[in-house]
């Protein structure tokens, strides 16, 4: 049972600082007012009082102090404004303080890997299942077990978060978006949101309009290898930079601090170093008036931008080649950085895969044919291997080496633009493919490292976006079934043995909509 709370209470009752790393806040006391639950499962506490600004220093660290009292952020139009004219500051909020309750199976932290998915708009209150109108507007977070099927409630949040729920690695905390909303007494929600489920708590770190910081796409928090902090862009009076917040909420450090646009961090493996895109080569500034500043040239935010990588521990930060990046880089290992270019125009007739070392700074490209439309690369462990859809003439599937060089190639199966989905085993000897983006012309397909078929599409339903497990147990898929007057066609989640053999759909007796979110936990 939820338990409503008062802010006296659970500084004293529960000891909160107590068990917070690195908590060293204290907090007023206020006059309790009663805030709405913003989903059955979740009830609003308390605001905490203190909200520091962050400070665009490498070397800021940020902790509220009793004297300052919540601020909240106006929030700007959706439409990124011109450059020169500045953001209003984003403060770290540290308010909306909730409890959740979730199974002691998952509060004392998972043993194995468990899948997540959002079950939107169950229709659980009304007598005709087949009725597309749902009772409510919200979304359920569900872990489930691969092994026995069984499903673990975590939250409920409203169904505009769609999948912007972001899980560490470690399975005890995450982070997740709302939109922002009024409720009925007229509390203002929305932006990011902390859930620790050790402690079972909730908070919101910021309250952030979008996570497209001044427009810019593809962005979402990345958690460390490690769990213990994540790194998100925000933006800043002119440009953005990239913050750390540690997993307790408790401190924030802007660790890039530069005028220019600072873009898409990626941890590496290790979780020592941060890879990102940056205009600063080209921008020094867009701070209007100072020398150099790009804000009398330009009107809207960069898409692209040299890769570089910072050292997390001395902070210090390398370009590493002068190619121009327009989506984020994927670590392939310590010593490899992979991306993709030509990916910012949706209508592209062209884009290229490359492989970057960052010790060398060498870079080499991968595809092969100028003017081909090359999608979905996804690398084997350690980098040695791709496979990718080329969507132009000649089309098919391709698995080339870490050199460029081919190793085999299909043209049977034919996905649409941007339909291509892949994912390989940990242990590099499956990799499996299907569609995306709700394109699933075929069903499961899993091939060998040199690209031997080990199981077909025959006998199974439409597949998309496959995924293996942590350690390679299992590999999880949603799956579009066919059953008149039951599923409708909807996305299901089916978990099957690695090679792709014995499937199980483990949503069937769930009527909301399917979104799959991703494996969470540690490797069986």
């Amino acid at each position: 049972m939820v338990k409503q709370i008062r802010l006296k209470q659970l500084l004293t009752g529960v000891g909160l600082c107590g068990m917070l790393t690195a908590c060293n806040f204290a907090i007023q006391t206020p006059t309790p007012t009663p805030e709405p639950s913003l989903t059955p499962t979740i009830t609003l506490t308390a605001t905490a009082s203190a909200t520091p600004t962050i400070t665009p220093s490498p070397t800021t660290m940020m902790t509220p102090t009793p004297s300052h009292t919540p601020t909240i952020t106006v929030t700007p139009s959706p439409i990124p404004p011109p450059t020169a004219t500045p953001y209003p500051a984003m403060n770290f909020a540290n308010d909306q303080w909730t409890t959740v309750e979730v199974s002691s199976e998952i509060s004392s932290g998972l043993s194995s890997p468990w899948f997540s998915i959002l079950s939107v708009n169950e229709r659980t209150g009304t007598e005709d299942l087949l009725t597309p109108i749902p009772s409510s507007e919200q979304a359920t977070l569900y872990l489930i077990d691969p092994f026995s099927g069984q499903r673990e409630k975590i939250l409920e949040v409203p169904a505009s978060t769609e999948t912007r729920i972001y899980w560490a690695p470690d399975g005890n905390k995450l982070v997740y978006f709302l939109e922002a909303a009024v409720l009925d007494d007229g509390t203002r929600v929305g932006g990011l949101y902390l859930l620790n489920l050790s402690l079972g708590i909730s908070l919101r770190l910021f309250d952030l309009p979008s996570l497209s910081p001044r427009g810019v796409a593809g962005h979402q928090p990345v958690w460390s290898p490690d769990s213990s902090q994540f790194a998100v862009v925000l933006p800043t009076a002119y440009d953005t930079d990239i913050f750390l917040v540690s997993a307790d909420g408790s401190s924030v450090q802007n660790v890039t601090a530069h005028g220019a646009y600072d873009l898409w961090p990626a941890w590496s493996p290790d979780g020592r170093r941060l890879a990102f895109v940056s205009d600063r080569e080209d921008c020094p500034t867009w701070a209007p008036d100072e020398p150099q500043s790009c804000s009398v040239l330009e009107s809207a935010a960069p898409t692209q931008g040299n890769l570089f990588v910072l050292d997390v521990e001395t902070g210090n930060v390398r370009r590493i080649t002068d190619q121009k990046l327009d989506s984020p880089p994927k670590w392939l290992s310590n010593l490899q950085i992979g991306f993709t270019t030509g990916l910012s125009d949706p209508l592209a007739a062209e884009s290229k895969i490359w492989v970057a070392n960052t010790q060398s700074g060498t870079l080499r490209e991968v595809s092969d044919i100028d003017g081909s439309l090359n999608l979905g690369a996804a690398w084997s462990p350690g980098g040695l291997q791709v496979i990718y859809h080329r969507a132009t003439d000649p089309a098919g599937i391709l698995l080339k080496d870490s050199n460029g060089n081919l190793i085999a190639s299909t043209d049977e199966y034919t996905f649409s633009r941007f339909g291509f989905a892949a994912d390989w085993s940990p242990q590099g000897d499956y990799v499996a493919f299907a569609g995306k983006n709700g394109q699933c012309p075929y069903g499961l397909i899993v091939m060998h490292s040199d690209m031997a078929v080990v199981s077909g599409p025959s006998n199974m339903p439409l597949a998309c976006d496959p995924s293996y497990s942590p350690g390679g147990r299992w590999l999880a898929y949603a799956g579009i079934t066919f059953q008149p007057g039951v599923d409708d066609g909807r996305l299901d989640l089916y978990v099957a043995e690695a090679s792709g053999y014995s499937a199980r759909r483990l949503t069937g007796t769930l009527r909301g909509e399917i979104r799959l979110i991703g494996w969470v936990g540690p490797a069986s």
